[in-house]
């Protein structure tokens, strides 16, 4: 017999197959009855839980992106800050940045979607200046302005990113030396220094989940 799931559950299916559904093809190739083929459910299932395409784009974005940064933060506060800064600039699986690529070309089209991704990209720039501000703290390395530092590695490590993984223009090795590279001589710590310090990076794991099961009502 099938199981039930009760509407919190139902809905975090929703938002996990549509996830996995962008991942692999595209937030712009993504519809309704899709997830509800993904899930296993009839087509207005999906709409009872979100009521148009773009409002379930979104929330499948803004859903992954807060279990993404929960477990950035959890990482690194347990670290020291110069691993956490390393783990934090260090390029990431190509799944993940795939779906951040993606979430930036449809943005202007979708509202919600443009207002998630720039709420979590601000939120994102804060996290880093907090480990920098720890950085400073801990006399490892100097910032008169944690925010702005933030603001441009941010900005540099999503540039090199799309390099990386959209156009291959630069290799992973390539990628996280010109990120540290540029951290280091900015945060005044020495050549070498993050590489050093065997950073590894855990974010960005949404697309690599099981299949949702299927058939359950």
């Amino acid at each position: 017999m099938a199981t039930r799931l009760d509407p919190a559950q139902r809905r975090e299916q929703i938002l996990s197959a549509t996830i996995r559904l962008v991942a692999r093809d595209g937030f712009a190739s993504v519809t309704l009855r899709d997830v509800a083929a993904e899930v296993g459910v009839v087509h207005g299932l999906i709409r009872h839980y979100f009521p148009t395409r773009e409002q379930l784009v979104a929330a499948a974005f803004e859903s992954a992106v807060l279990a993404d940064i929960e477990e950035d933060e959890e990482l690194a506060e347990r670290v020291e800050p110069v691993t956490a800064l390393g783990d934090w600039l260090m390029s990431t699986p190509r799944e993940h940045y795939m779906v951040w690529i993606d979430a930036w070309s449809e943005a202007p089209r979708n509202p919600e979607l443009l207002d998630a991704l720039t709420r979590h990209h601000r939120d994102c720039e804060g996290r880093l200046a907090r480990i920098i501000e720890r950085l400073a703290d801990s006399g490892r390395g100097a910032s008169e302005d944690p925010a702005a530092d933030a603001r441009m590695l941010t900005a540099l490590t999503d540039g090199i990113a799309v390099q990386l993984h959209a156009i291959g223009i630069v290799d992973r090795a390539e990628a996280d030396r010109l990120v540290f590279t540029a951290a280091e001589d900015r945060l005044g710590l020495a050549r070498g220094t993050l590489a050093g310090a065997r950073p590894t990076a855990t974010r960005g794991q949404w697309a690599a989940e099981p299949a949702a099961s299927r058939g359950d009502a």
